[in-house]
């Protein structure tokens, strides 16, 4: 009886819950036991001090579009645009100094996604080094192969300027798909330049759910202490990480891991060391275009990075193509462009030969095919390799008065490998349109000073000027305005690329003796 009553008395005063309110209880109490312990952990962490910095989305979306803008602004184009993962990005159908942007955001023509039957196809993974100047190494290295051996070789140049080891970690997981045989790593420089806020391994959002909870948690300890990359090298451990884009530390984990996800690609990784021609000079240019103290500093850093690829390519058995040590070989002076870092027309075909030697090394092309390559190699003023000139003059020396003008004939004949092309237009470059680039003329300057004024005196050649050809051109004097006897120096310069000399052409000299009428 006593258990039917207490039944009744359940019914009458017992308030039935809904499903609704079971499960409203049910999420409660376990959205509880999940903010407890973040709320513990959260008290503990304050307390024991630990803050990991943090920039905000908003904050990090300004810094991406600032340095976009002042690439942009460098290399007088819109094609690169910021980017919430890679920080920046080449814009498809965009252009940089000429080489076209494709549909993939790589540099150069479409390429498929998977490499056609019976081609090598090599990758370039690398900064402004192998993506700047109208003709770049790895097209130049597709070029002489192929006109040798056709559709052996695939060059597929994902460089993009400013780019960073770990940007190009990034990058590497979206070019997988492509399926390289061969993928060359090219970086170093900006991994040593001032961060942009905080190091690039701690900028960036994956996708826009990261994003989202960076906005709203980024100042929470809990959440800077799960957020943090793994491998990041903390700055307790490298008090420079916090100075540097990626510290020296965090580049040796960065280059392992870029061979590793190569490797793990079903590729071949290869090393390479970035070359430079350090003078006092192209310091001052680094100093003055705000990407680096001057100084001894910036020797000491290159040194130090380069000495890191070499000991990551002994460590984990990669192919090393030691760039720096074969430029070390040569006279550096016409190699490279006055910043001391980016390569003139005969670094890059200095660096092609390189990579051509390397697959011969490794067995991708025979020696017979490698000898066939140099042998029918060609170069043209886009360019230039070894541009060497003789020159005769009739007359040798010239009289004129300040009123009047003179003429001189003029001889050049071609004496190096680099043809000279009367004109060449490049339909686009950069934001610009129908840019001449590689056409020669024979120009005239006064020498004043040690230093030489711009041209005066100006004959285009009359059509292009094969090695071991010559030319005969006619060149009309304007004199100074005051008596004298002056010298004028001729010589070669090609649109867009400047004076030959400055690539090792050789200038001859006019002596011109100014009288009053």
């Amino acid at each position: 009886m006593s258990e039917f009553v207490a039944r009744i008395e359940r019914e009458m005063f017992g308030r039935r819950r809904t499903r609704a309110q079971i499960w409203t209880r049910r999420i409660s109490v376990a959205i509880l036991l999940m903010l407890v312990p973040c709320l513990i952990a959260e008290i503990i962490l304050r307390a024991s001090g630990f803050q990991r910095p943090q920039i905000p989305m908003s904050v990090q979306a300004t810094t991406n579009a600032a340095a976009a803008a002042a690439l942009n602004s460098r290399l007088e184009t819109d094609s690169v645009v910021p980017d919430r993962y890679l920080l920046w990005r080449l814009e498809p159908a965009g252009n940089i100094g000429g080489i076209p942007v494709n549909t993939k955001g790589l540099l150069g023509p479409e390429t498929l996604d998977r490499p056609a039957s019976g081609t090598t196809r090599l990758l370039t993974l690398g900064d402004s080094t192998p993506a700047l100047l109208c003709r770049t190494w790895p097209e130049i290295t597709e070029k002489l192969v192929n006109a040798s051996i056709k559709g052996r070789i695939e060059v597929i140049n994902a460089s993009v300027p400013g780019y960073t080891t770990e940007q190009g970690l990034r990058w590497f997981r979206h070019l997988r798909r492509l399926k390289p045989h061969i993928v060359l790593i090219c970086y170093g420089w900006n991994d040593r330049f001032p961060a942009l806020n905080l190091p690039d391994k701690e900028l960036g959002a994956r996708s826009a759910v990261s994003a989202l909870m960076h906005r709203m948690f980024h100042r929470m300890r809990l959440y800077q202490y799960l957020s943090a990359p793994r491998d990041a090298v903390v700055a307790e451990d490298e008090p420079t990480t916090a100075q540097m884009r990626v510290g020296p530390r965090q580049y040796e984990r960065n280059l392992i891991a870029l061979v590793t996800a190569v490797r793990d690609s079903g590729a071949t990784a290869v090393l390479m060391t970035q070359p430079a021609h350090l003078t006092s000079d192209s310091l001052a240019h680094l100093e003055q275009e705000a990407f680096a103290d001057a100084g001894e500093a910036v020797t000491r850093r290159h040194d130090e990075y380069n000495r890191i690829i070499r000991r990551v390519a002994a460590d984990t058995q990669t192919l090393l193509l030691d760039v720096e040590e074969e430029f070390d070989r040569r006279n550096k002076q016409f190699l490279f462009d006055p910043d001391g870092i980016h390569l003139a027309g005969p670094g890059h075909n200095h660096v092609a030969r390189l990579v051509i030697g390397l697959l011969r090394n490794a067995g991708v092309i025979s020696g017979d095919e490698f000898n066939r390559i140099v042998r029918l190699a060609r170069y043209d003023t886009t360019a230039p390799d070894k541009p060497h000139a003789a020159w005769a003059l009739n007359p040798s020396q010239v009289q004129v008065q300040t009123t009047g003008t003179a003429q001189v004939g003029v001889i050049a004949t071609n004496t190096g490998n680099t043809k000279w092309l009367r004109s060449d237009t490049i339909k686009r470059f950069g934001s610009r349109t129908d840019v001449k680039y590689g056409g020669v003329f024979i120009a005239g300057h006064w020498r004043t000073q040690g230093a030489t004024t711009a041209p005066t005196a100006i004959s285009r050649l009359p059509h292009d000027i094969l090695p071991g050809e010559s030319t005969s051109q006619t060149l009309t004097i304007t004199p100074p305005p005051d008596a004298g006897v002056y010298e004028m120096e001729i010589g070669l310069e090609a649109d867009g690329v400047g004076p030959l000399s400055a690539l090792g052409a050789e200038v001859t000299t006019l002596t011109v003796t100014v009288t009053a009428p």
